[in-house]
């Protein structure tokens, strides 16, 4: 096997002499920080400390690379009581989660943390600039995970916003589990939520679609949700009641009150946290559900070299441990990429 195409597929397979590329990167010139024209010098800069985020900047400080990790810790599943489904994690609040992930990543030197918002990422000769609000800073490589941020308000249903992450969700993989058995709603438009209530009735056999006035004009669609005793209510929502964030009636425009426990939401709105990539044009597909994703590569790397782009800001929505392992990933690529280039 070539020398090149063995390091290539060392990105999948970390076998053989590539369990140890410390070997290789301890040989190259010492990594530090330097001051240049009054630029900080990275290697890599993270833009985002999110679960994607904090999961890279981990595995490249084991790989000893200079990097710097910008975070607003500002994300969009505080609004949750608990996360699920991420191993080891399950069923803590995503604060807690974020205070260990960042004790861990203390204990690497050649990762910087600073909790400041990144303003603007420009391509130059050398690579990326990106600016905060106090700092310039320059590095070869630029990883974009500053997520999604949901617009719950938007949706215009009077009392989701006090229901919102507490017992109505958009993830039933996150919170499904917990809201088990209960009488449900699947709130959202004639299309996506008629759709959604086929998943969710895993959960529940008590499942009652609410589109808002909208009305779900594919017949057949009617037919088989009727069959399965889902039932569809097509009348203006006037507000949802709650006690304390528990859900337990969706009030409609005529005054009638239909007694829920919980609910969930196939679309929040959201929108990036940032306009980085939309900047650098970076073209994007239409995936699941209609969603807008970025092309990217196997190693998550955008058709701009060395602009990479994970978690929730590529897909928007990949959920924790998605995103704990694009972050792996790409960080894991990225260490390839510069062995390759310091070895020839």
């Amino acid at each position: 096997m070539k020398r090149r195409k063995f390091i290539k597929q060392g990105v999948v397979a970390t076998t053989g002499l590539l369990v140890t590329p410390s070997l290789i990167v301890a040989n190259t010139p010492q990594r530090i920080t330097s001051k240049k024209n009054n630029y900080m010098v990275y290697e890599i800069i993270i833009i985002g400390g999110g679960p994607a985020g904090m999961s890279a900047a981990l595995v490249l400080g084991r790989s000893r690379i200079k990097t710097l990790l910008l975070n607003t810790e500002n994300p969009r599943n505080l609004v949750t009581t608990h996360s699920h489904g991420f191993l080891t994690q399950d069923g803590k609040h995503p604060s807690e989660i974020f205070k260990v992930a960042k004790e861990e990543l203390n204990k690497y030197p050649s990762v910087t943390y600073q909790k400041e918002k990144a303003i603007d990422v420009k391509r130059d000769n050398n690579g990326f600039t990106v600016k905060t609000e106090n700092n310039t800073f320059k590095a070869k490589r630029v990883v974009i995970a500053t997520g999604h941020k949901d617009n719950i308000g938007s949706i215009g249903i009077e009392g989701l916003i006090e229901v919102y992450g507490k017992s109505v969700y958009p993830c039933p993989f996150c919170d499904g589990f917990e809201m088990a058995d209960k009488k449900l709603a699947v709130f959202g438009d004639a299309m996506m939520a008629p759709m959604f209530s086929k998943t969710i009735s895993h959960w529940s056999n008590d499942v009652i679609v609410f589109t808002n006035g909208e009305k779900v004009e594919d017949k057949e669609l009617l037919s088989n949700l009727t069959k399965k005793g889902i039932q569809i209510v097509d009348k203006k929502i006037k507000k949802l009641i709650s006690i304390k964030g528990q859900l337990t009636g969706v009030e409609l425009i005529d005054d009638t009150i239909i007694e829920r426990e919980g609910g969930f939401l196939p679309d929040t709105k959201s929108t990036e946290s940032t306009d980085f990539a939309k900047k650098m044009k970076i073209p994007t597909e239409i995936g699941h559900f209609g969603m807008e994703f970025y092309k990217v590569d196997e190693n998550k790397e955008t058709e701009i070299k060395g602009f990479y782009i994970i978690g929730d800001a590529r897909t928007g929505w990949s959920g924790v441990a998605s995103s704990v392992a694009e972050g792996s990933e790409v960080a894991a690529a990225i260490t390839h990429q510069i062995i390759e280039e310091n070895w020839e």
